[in-house]
């Protein structure tokens, strides 16, 4: 009997990976963004946004919004990009910057793969660029997931690699349907010089069917001696896949009964076999 049981074996493993599939990342997306920054002496900035669908099939309804310095900008709705397609838009509806140095530049783009009114896409794009003089964040630090029991945490890092003391404002920019309760909107931080700063920042889910890795994004902006810093931390947060228990109770039951169906089919038939 050990034969059959080798050949209905290959059956049950297809079965599960059907009924418990991979997760799909959530940075798989066909729409890219790419920005092309311009200041002038004046410190009026100038931003050249383009789209393009890198995919093979249409994307319709695209809406493009910047946040820059602490203000939102909307341009105008792209109504579709046919696959290969790219769009450049220009957009200078942003305060003029006073101070020398970076400054971080965040792009948020929902659209549509299809044309059912209520599934929207979103993908975000960072960037930054320089007023006078290209200046470097001396704060860095370091993104890590965790999933413990009571869910999944994003471990922060911050460190000050200088001997000053600074007091940096952090920003993160988290994908649609994830959420951080205890961080919204801009958080303060002082850091004195040389400190590692450890904190955890629980993270939920907003759909149950959420699994897999998603991009997040962690801005630190500062001012010192009439100049401004800024730079930004990547990283990704992780999901597990949630599986209560009646939903878990129903799909092994599944498993089971076709498990044993193939059994008795390649049982069946091995019998046929002996018997010619």
């Amino acid at each position: 009997m050990i034969l059959p049981l080798f050949r209905f074996a290959p059956g049950c493993v297809l079965l599960l990976g059907l009924i418990f599939p991979q997760a799909i990342h959530a940075d798989e997306l066909p729409l890219q963004i790419s920005t092309e920054s311009r200041v002038n002496g004046r410190g009026e900035v100038t931003v050249f946004l383009t789209l393009k669908n890198t995919g093979d099939k249409p994307l319709f309804q695209i809406h493009p919004m910047f946040h820059f310095h602490h203000t939102d900008a909307v341009v105008p709705m792209i109504p579709k990009l046919e696959p290969q397609q790219s769009m450049t838009l220009e957009n200078n509806d942003h305060p003029a910057v006073m101070r020398a140095g970076r400054y971080p530049l965040v792009v948020m783009a929902h659209y549509k793969k299809d044309m059912d009114p209520l599934v929207f896409s979103t993908v975000l794009h960072t960037d930054s660029f320089y007023y006078q003089e290209p200046v470097e964040s001396v704060v860095d630090g370091r993104l890590e997931s965790s999933i413990e029991p009571s869910g999944s945490f994003l471990n922060v890092l911050l460190r000050n690699n200088s001997q000053a003391l600074k007091n940096v404002r952090l920003l993160l920019l988290l994908p649609p349907g994830v959420i951080a309760e205890s961080f919204k909107g801009m958080m303060g931080v002082t850091l004195q010089g040389g400190e590692r700063k450890y904190f955890q920042v629980p993270v939920i889910k907003a759909g149950e069917s959420m699994s897999g890795s998603y991009p997040v994004h962690l801005l630190i902006e500062y001012g010192e001696k009439l100049k401004h810093y800024s730079g930004e931390i990547r990283g990704k947060i992780e999901f597990d896949p949630e599986w209560n228990s009646q939903m878990l109770a129903f799909h092994m039951a599944v498993i089971a009964v076709m498990c044993l169906g193939l059994y008795w089919a390649y049982r069946k038939k091995w019998k046929e076999l002996l018997n010619t």
